[in-house]
């Protein structure tokens, strides 16, 4: 499955994975071993990246060495995060009355509300909820307090019907395996896919109300009625059919576009580049990335 494309004296790699299957975990640990990569980009987004580096520390308590400093600003972020953690871990820095309880009111509710965009105040809640309806935020369910890695119901369909082709773990054990080895190796990990920011204005601005119950739809329909028989056949397919829908095409199209201009980025900075893209975005990222070396 692995792609390798020569552009002049550099050597871009590519592993479309399924996002999910067990076995990817060890196909990727064989083609890092013989590709040996410069730099790894993943098609992930910066939260993405960061819930991969809390599975990887959950997982068996890595730790990179104490002078390595990442490129990449979410893995940045996700080791100053780790440090914060760690300062703060002794019980004898805990006060009196600093616990869950402090959070919540006479009502037993809590007096802030995580979200997957962040945690957001009970009054800003409140005063959405007063507004005429024709609300500017959306809320949605989040995973329970004290989780890691936010799964949505689009992706746990998708996961649902995966499954039904071998072992599946979230987060994807291609994305965990690549970038635990690349930690080791201390070399540079790019998340190439759209930021959470990114990609929630593409999406408000692409993608309406009706096309989001379009896509609820499709999904319900796949998860009873899609059947192919291979797992590549079944990505492919469901990808293919949520993109009839003229948003989630832009949507998508905007990924690859994206992820097309950071691995040129990195080919410009590196002569071996490893990249861990999702099976359905490889084409659509290559032909862009084609397009910009003829500009």
């Amino acid at each position: 499955m692995l792609k390798s494309i020569t552009i002049g004296d550099r050597k871009l790699y590519v592993y479309p994975t399924l996002k999910g299957l067990s076995k990817e975990g060890e196909e990727v640990e064989e083609i890092y071993s013989i590709t040996k990569p410069d730099v790894l980009c993943v098609s992930l987004s910066d939260r993405e990246l960061a819930e991969v580096m809390f599975a990887i520390r959950d997982a068996d308590g890595y730790e990179p060495p104490a002078d390595y400093t990442p490129e990449s600003d979410s893995l940045k972020r996700i080791l100053d995060a780790r440090d914060e953690e760690v300062e703060g871990d002794g019980d004898d820095d805990e006060e009196e009355g600093d616990g869950d309880d402090d959070e919540e009111d006479g009502d037993g509710l809590p007096d802030r509300i995580e979200v997957p965009a962040g945690i957001v105040s009970r009054e800003m809640v409140d005063e959405a909820l007063d507004e005429p309806f024709a609300p500017d935020l959306m809320a949605a369910d989040s995973a329970a307090k004290g989780d890691q890695i936010f799964i949505s119901d689009s992706d746990m369909a998708y996961s649902k019907k995966l499954a039904t082709f071998g072992d599946v773990e979230l987060p994807p054990p291609a994305f965990v395996e690549s970038v635990r080895l690349a930690e080791q190796d201390m070399i540079p990990i790019m998340d190439i896919d759209l930021s959470d920011d990114e990609y929630t204005l593409v999406f408000i601005d692409h993608v309406t109300y009706w096309q989001l119950v379009s896509q609820s739809r499709k999904i319900k329909s796949m998860r009873k009625r899609l059947k192919t028989p291979t797992p590549e056949e079944m990505a492919k397919q469901w990808d293919a059919r949520i993109r009839t829908i003229k948003g989630f095409e832009f949507l998508e199209r905007e990924r690859e576009r994206k992820m097309a201009a950071g691995l040129l980025a990195e080919l410009d900075k590196h002569s071996k580049v490893l990249a861990i893209i999702d099976l359905v975005r490889v084409d659509g990222t290559l032909k862009e990335l084609e397009n910009l070396l003829k500009k």
